[in-house]
């Protein structure tokens, strides 16, 4: 079986539990060289030895992405050390709790679109130059819209997908004819810890597993490098 991603750099947000954690362990079990980042250390730990186990290469960055300074020092160490990235999975997300509308306040607001939506523009002009490196580069941003139908309680939720999906797509039309690749990846709803919080209660044994969503991204992305 031929190996896609072997010596190909992967850089893989909210990689510390979840559907990011399954990814990136997926993408190291397929021969990625992975850089994993989140906001839990004790839990990229936990990953980077699983991909160590294997024989993988890790690079752990504990990191909070809406701190933009830091965010900055990142990508530019990224450069410094591999020159390029070979595929970016941005699957960072901030839940936004079910709410009536009238009852969240501004700053909540912006707090919600600062994590999701404006951090999804700072890491596309961050991530593009070392994406544009080589022409079969490959960004894949995670798009959740299991609940595009009930506009009730998920109005901010709402808005900020459909926002983030603008963007996304606006960067893939962009990109068509010098790369990256862009891909909107839509999986499944799955037992996170983010859909807990904005679904509590509800019945985790009709959702999908993020091993199960994981696997069905990477065969996207062998799809897309072969294409």
């Amino acid at each position: 079986m031929q190996n896609y991603f072997k010596n190909k750099i992967a850089l893989v947000t909210g990689s510390s539990r979840g559907f990011g954690y399954s990814v990136a362990l997926k993408l190291a079990q397929e021969g990625a060289d992975l850089i994993i980042t989140s906001r839990t250390t004790g839990a990229l730990e936990e990953l980077s030895e699983k991909i160590l186990n294997y024989g993988g290469k890790v690079t752990v960055a504990p990191l909070d992405l809406r701190n933009q300074l830091h965010t900055q020092l990142f990508c530019k160490n990224i450069y410094e050390k591999f020159g390029k990235i070979d595929l970016f999975i941005h699957s960072a997300f901030l839940a936004i709790p079910m709410a009536p509308i009238e009852t969240i306040s501004e700053k909540d607001v912006l707090k919600y679109f600062d994590a999701n939506t404006f951090l999804t523009q700072r890491l596309i002009k961050l991530i593009h130059p070392l994406l544009k490196k080589q022409k079969d580069s490959i960004a894949v941003f995670i798009s959740d819209n299991t609940k595009k139908k009930n506009k009730k309680f998920l109005g901010i939720h709402n808005a900020i997908q459909a926002a983030n999906k603008e963007i996304v797509m606006s960067y893939s039309e962009e990109t068509l004819r010098i790369g990256p690749k862009v891909l909107l990846f839509e999986p499944l709803p799955m037992p996170t810890k983010t859909r807990s919080i904005m679904f509590p209660g509800e019945n985790k044994k009709k959702l999908s597993s993020c091993k199960e969503e994981a696997n069905k991204l990477i065969k996207l992305l062998i799809d897309n490098i072969k294409n």
